[in-house]
């Protein structure tokens, strides 16, 4: 049985935050232990849902008195999924405002068609190479906005994220990339963490 409500001046060790946490998620997801392993995908290798997320988030905060960052990671994806994130460079960029009806036609484009789509819509010049740039300025957004709300930028593979983005604006694969960084690893060095800045 797990002991709820463990003192948060406690000094962890990562070892004990790792087993602690194994706990956790084999008594919230009814999974068996040896499927929790460092690279295992709360969502996708142990089935993890929305409310196993709120389940999971409170027992770590009753048992390490941190908090998990579950709402800041969803309203970030929710932001690439809706492309609010390459309008606001377009604005940057070029001046140009574009409508959130007309940003769903380009969900299914790549950069480089998407600005094509802007120069003829609004006679923009594109220089040559703009689309790379947009695609990397797109792939240092989301690695900081991963750091913002506490995880390692090494869990992101930057240049993966930009070849998405030049095939595909909307690419499910960032989209899963986002929820594959709540893994049993990431969770532990996010925890870890926290306890860590809390005893020092």
């Amino acid at each position: 049985m797990i002991q709820e409500a463990k003192s948060t001046h406690k000094v962890w060790t990562r070892e004990e935050v790792e087993k602690t946490l194994r706990e956790i998620l084999v008594d919230a997801l009814g999974v068996d232990e040896d499927k929790v392993v460092s690279d295992a995908s709360l969502v996708h290798d142990l089935g993890a849902e929305s409310i196993d997320f709120l389940d999971i988030g409170f027992r770590v905060q009753q048992t390490f008195g941190v908090e998990l960052p579950n709402k800041a990671i969803q309203e970030k994806a929710l932001s690439w999924r809706n492309m609010g994130e390459f309008s606001r460079i377009l604005e940057e960029r070029y001046g140009v405002r574009i409508a959130p009806e007309e940003m769903r036609q380009l969900h299914t484009m790549g950069i480089p068609e998407a600005l094509g789509w802007l120069g003829e819509r609004t006679g923009v010049a594109i220089q040559n190479g703009e689309a790379e740039n947009i695609a990397a300025a797109l792939a240092d957004r989301l690695i900081s906005e991963v750091e913002s709300v506490g995880f390692r930028a090494s869990l992101i593979d930057r240049e993966g994220v930009i070849q998405q983005l030049l095939q595909n604006l909307n690419s499910p694969k960032i989209m899963e990339g986002m929820v594959r960084l709540f893994s049993m690893g990431s969770l532990v060095d996010f925890i870890s963490t926290r306890v860590g800045e809390k005893t020092q």
